[in-house]
Order: structure tokens, then C-alpha cells, then sequence
């Protein structure tokens, strides 16, 4: 039995290292196969094509008449009568009314950024979460060894009398116990694995192995000045409010275009038939007759009310750049904290971990030669896994404060 379950180790074993993924290889394909960041990407192309259709003049109208009851001229009488025209906005209103709409698309680029980084954050928390996992019950099957190293030396002081059956029944309580929870933990797994599948448009079933490297604790250095011109600058949620001023500027440039007055050209053309009845100079002649025309915008209310729009915008767009600084700045120093006490936590137990190594080797050798202390051994082999989990608990949530941090700052 010892032998099957050696060989479903070394091929669960061989299984990891064949599909193990790295993490920048999750994010890769994250990058190319999200549906959400692919959709923002469309909707931000999109957005590119409405300024060429507004720099374009508008259509330029034609008119054909036929007179039911023709028009007697001099000259003759009217048959068809046909007009053309085309106005013309002042010079630079229709580049001014691009600019506007490339202004707000690219405030939809900024979009695509933004879910970049929350794809980064979900993929890296889920990725160390599975991990954790994966080290923790790495730790409880060295635990486990560990109490079956301490299940032979109690059948063999019971064997020789100086033990209790009892000690062998509460070891092999304790490693039943031990084997439970790493059934739990592997079930753990699936949904972290179904996040990292949901943002690589994998089958939400897919099993997702990690790598089974040591990780070190996470090195954090903050610069709280640095940081905050970096966000006020650069981040994509601020840099969106920065083109949504931009096109509102825009739109203040071109409503003053707009209240200046637009002109247009046209032409009228009828077809005349000749007299019969007389011969007058220039009989049958058409007539042609260009025109210019000019819109004057007389009521000047909605101009003016439209500048004081735009200026309103502006401000509130200023308060709410204000405000997600404040906010992202307050959430930084809670991410910090977060470190500090993972780091905390970390140099804790690395210490409690070196002297309880030393007492249980101690206390071992003592239960090997004389059968006693028993309770002791074991309750100090529990504190030595939970040290050990705690250990790597802490190390990965130094790296997911850090990723907190990062989705704030990375960009």
C-alpha cells in the first residue's frame, strides 16, 4: 500500500511540473484573450471613427421643380427648375468638432488601461492564493511525515512496555485530521482557478498548477510624495478626467465657433422653352443664377449657456480627480499597513519556529528513551505546522498587499 501511494505521488508530482504556469504567461494570455478588455479595446476603436465623420461638411442639398402650371417669362416659359447648395461653418469649426470626439475617445483608452490593472490585480491574487494552498499542504504532508516518524517510535515503546496503546491511536487521529484538511484546502483551489480562468477565457474548469518555487518575502518601498504625483499624473481613472477636460475645452472652442456666422454658395437653373407667338432677343434663353447665403445666429442664449456648461463640467471633473487621489492615497496606507503586519507576523513566528525546532528535537529524543512526555511532543509538533503555515501566510500576503498597491501605482 506504502508503494501504490509512493507512485501516485511521483506521477501527481511529475503532473505539476509538466503544467505548471507561470504567472507572467497567465498574464500574457490575459492580455490577449480577456472578452471584457477586448470589448473596451472595439469600443475604444470605435470611438476613433466619429471624428472623421465630424469634420466632414454637410450634404449638400439639390432641388428639381417642374411647374404644374408653367411660369411665363419674357423669354419664354419655365420647364424645370433646378437648385444646388452647400454650406460652409466657419473656418475651423469642423476640425474643432473632431477634436472633441477624439478627445472623448481617448478618455475610452483610458478605460482599457484601467481594466489592464484590475486583470493584473485578479490574476496575481488568485495566482499567490493558489499557491498558498499549494505550500500549505505541502507543509502538512511533511507534517504528516513527521507524525508517522512519531507513530513508530510510539508502537515501539508500546512494544517494549514503556508506552500506551493510546499514544499510536492519537497520533493516527492527528494524521487522519491532517489528511482531511488537505482535501479542503485542494477544494479551495477550484475557485481561485476559476477567477484566473474567467480572465484568460479558459473553460472555468480548467486546473490551474503554479509554480512550485520558494518565494521570498515581498520587498516594499513607498515614497508617499513620489506616489501621489505618479497617481495625480499618470493614473488611468485621473488621465480619463484629464481628456474629458480636454474635450470640454474643446466644446468651449468650438461653441464660439459655432455662434459665428456660417455662409453657403448656390445655384438656381431653369430651363426655358422658346416663344412661338414672338421673337424677342435672346428667345428660349435658361437662366442661371448663383447665390450666396450667410446663417446669422441672432439668439445668442444657448451659447452662452452651453460655456457655462462646459465650465461647470470642468470643475466637477477637477473635484472628482481630487477626490480619487484622497481616496486612492487613504487605501495605499491601508495597504501598507497590511504589509507591516504581515511583516510582523513573519519575523514572529521565524523566531518561534527556531526555538520550538530546538525543543521538539528535545522532546523527541526524551520519548524515544524513556516513553515520556508524550502530550507535549505532539501539542509542539501542532504549534511547529502552524508556525510553518502562518510562516508562508504571511509571506503571500506581503505580496498580495503589495499587488494592492501596485493596481494603484503600476501603470
Amino acid at each position: 500500500m506504502k508503494t501504490k501511494i509512493l507512485l501516485i505521488n511521483i506521477l501527481m508530482v511529475s503532473c505539476f511540473f509538466v503544467r505548471a504556469q507561470t504567472l507572467d504567461a497567465l498574464l500574457q494570455k490575459a492580455y490577449d484573450n480577456n472578452p471584457e478588455l477586448k470589448a473596451l479595446q472595439l469600443e475604444y476603436k470605435a470611438a476613433m471613427q466619429v471624428g472623421p465623420q465630424q469634420s466632414q461638411l454637410s450634404n449638400p442639398t439639390l432641388g428639381i421643380g417642374i411647374p404644374i402650371l408653367p411660369v411665363e417669362t419674357r423669354l419664354g416659359s419655365q420647364r424645370l427648375m433646378v437648385s444646388a447648395s452647400q454650406m460652409f461653418p466657419w473656418f475651423g469649426t469642423l476640425k474643432s468638432r473632431e477634436d472633441v470626439v477624439l478627445s472623448m475617445a481617448k478618455s475610452k483608452y483610458e478605460r482599457v488601461a484601467d481594466e489592464r490593472l484590475d486583470i493584473d490585480f485578479q490574476i496575481k491574487t488568485a495566482y499567490y492564493n493558489l499557491y498558498l494552498l499549494q505550500e500549505q499542504q505541502a507543509i502538512i504532508r511533511e507534517n504528516i511525515r513527521i507524525f508517522e516518524t512519531i507513530q513508530n517510535v510510539a508502537l515501539a515503546k508500546v512494544e517494549s512496555g514503556k508506552s500506551i496503546a493510546s499514544d499510536v491511536l492519537t497520533v493516527q487521529i492527528k494524521i487522519e485530521e491532517l489528511n482531511q484538511q488537505i482535501q479542503i484546502l485542494e477544494q479551495q483551489k477550484h475557485g481561485f482557478s476559476a477567477v484566473i480562468n474567467a480572465a484568460v477565457n479558459n473553460p472555468i474548469d480548467n486546473t490551474i498548477q503554479v509554480d512550485s518555487g520558494k518565494i521570498d518575502f515581498a520587498v516594499l518601498t513607498l515614497d508617499t510624495e513620489t506616489i501621489q504625483q505618479k497617481i495625480q499624473s499618470n493614473h488611468p481613472l485621473i488621465k480619463q478626467l484629464d481628456w474629458k477636460i480636454e474635450a470640454s475645452n474643446q466644446a468651449i472652442a468650438l461653441n464660439t465657433l459655432e455662434g459665428i456666422p456660417s455662409f453657403g454658395l448656390g445655384l438656381d437653373y431653369s430651363m426655358v422653352s422658346a416663344r412661338t407667338d414672338a421673337s424677342p432677343l435672346n428667345n428660349g434663353r435658361d437662366i442661371l443664377i448663383p447665390r450666396l447665403m450667410v446663417s446669422i445666429p441672432i439668439s445668442r442664449k444657448k451659447y452662452n449657456a452651453k460655456e457655462e456648461e462646459e465650465k461647470l463640467k470642468q470643475q466637477a471633473f477637477s473635484y472628482q480627480q481630487d477626490n480619487l487621489t484622497n481616496k486612492m492615497m487613504s487605501q495605499i496606507q491601508g495597504y501598507k499597513s497590511e504589509y507591516e503586519s504581515a511583516k510582523l507576523m513573519y519575523d514572529l513566528v521565524n523566531r518561534q519556529m527556531d526555538l520550538s525546532n530546538s525543543a521538539y528535537e528535545i522532546l523527541l529524543v526524551e520519548y524515544s528513551n524513556k516513553g515520556t512526555r508524550f502530550d507535549e511532543l505532539m501539542k509542539l509538533q501542532s504549534d511547529l505546522n502552524r508556525y510553518r503555515m502562518e510562516n508562508i501566510n504571511a509571506i503571500v500576503k506581503s505580496h498580495l498587499a503589495k499587488f494592492k498597491i501596485e493596481r494603484l501605482t503600476d501603470y
